[in-house]
């Protein structure tokens, strides 16, 4: 490591986010660990992002890098090759860290040396930072997590912190890819690499109107589908089979559109069922037909008293 490098690099890729960015870079410099470094990489911003960012540049720790746009997985793989320290921790522009976040990770990774990532709970919360009844993941997921994990994508990037050395070893983010890009990085860690958890709500996920879309990220995630089983170092996960992941990965949309959209949900439905018909009896299976099957008001009430 290079004399008078910082212990931790934060990467931030946005692209007009300047509603949001602000309140994302000042829960980084509130965080009770300070030796970090923070490279911001504009991917194109057409919005205010970079008035916004300047505010924040007298912090000697803070850069900010603006490129043409690419996408979000070149982005944060400039910001990767920007930066320098030995853990790199991922931030989106609109989400937001607890103040103890950083200082909790270093500590589960210098006590598991073989970890390469760590991530933390991480809590859903509305544009303006109300707290909604989703967390992410339910329950702890820790050590041998590649089983769990090739079923759907339970890790939240703003959660995480991954050692360099394991990027070195299996690559950043793939830049074709614009959406389930972490997750396609996180099987590849999760294939060599043990996975540590902070069972603490120490991210906060914020949901609004420029999320990415549902059906981006389906496509996303059956492109995800296709790169895992033509792995040929894959061997686990051959008895799952391709397509009973795609169908594993339509359930899930399932349940998520069943509030909002029904007919959606219900198309969804038969082509889960199309394309894997023994996956019905699987546990995505069954929480997206309950989800069908519940009343809508009586599914919102669930969800609400969720925690």
């Amino acid at each position: 490591m290079p004399a008078g490098s910082p212990s931790v690099s934060v990467v931030i890729a946005t692209r007009d986010r300047a509603r949001f960015i602000a309140e994302t870079i000042e829960s980084v410099q509130r965080q009770t660990f300070t030796d970090w470094e923070l490279v911001i990489v504009d991917d194109g911003s057409t919005d205010d992002t970079r008035g916004v960012v300047a505010r924040y540049t007298s912090d000697a720790r803070i850069r900010y890098l603006a490129r043409p746009p690419e996408g979000r997985s070149a982005a944060r793989n400039h910001g990767i090759a920007a930066s320098s320290a030995p853990l790199i921790a991922f931030q989106d522009a609109d989400d937001l860290w607890e103040p103890t976040k950083l200082a909790r990770q270093v500590a589960a990774l210098a006590a598991d040396p073989g970890a390469g990532l760590c991530y933390t709970a991480a809590r859903f919360v509305d544009a303006g930072g109300a707290r909604l009844p989703m967390r992410k993941p339910p329950a702890p997921l820790a050590g041998d997590v590649l089983p769990r994990l090739a079923r759907g994508n339970v890790i939240i990037l703003a959660s995480v912190v991954v050692r360099r050395a394991c990027l070195d070893q299996v690559g950043a983010f793939e830049p074709t890819l614009h959406a389930c890009e972490d997750w396609d990085l996180w099987l590849r860690i999760a294939r060599r690499f043990r996975v540590a958890f902070v069972d603490e709500e120490l991210t906060r996920y914020r949901v609004h109107g420029g999320n990415t879309a549902r059906a981006a990220v389906l496509a996303g995630g059956l492109r995800v589908v296709d790169r895992l089983y033509a792995d040929p170092e894959m061997p686990r996960l051959a008895r799952l089979g391709r397509a009973a992941a795609s169908a594993r990965l339509y359930w899930y949309d399932v349940a998520t559109l069943a509030a909002d959209d029904r007919a959606a949900a219900w198309e969804l439905a038969r082509q889960a069922f199309r394309e894997s018909p023994r996956t019905v009896a699987s546990r995505p299976a069954l929480g997206g037909l309950a989800a069908l099957l519940l009343p809508v008001p009586a599914l919102r009430a669930v969800r609400r008293l969720a925690t």
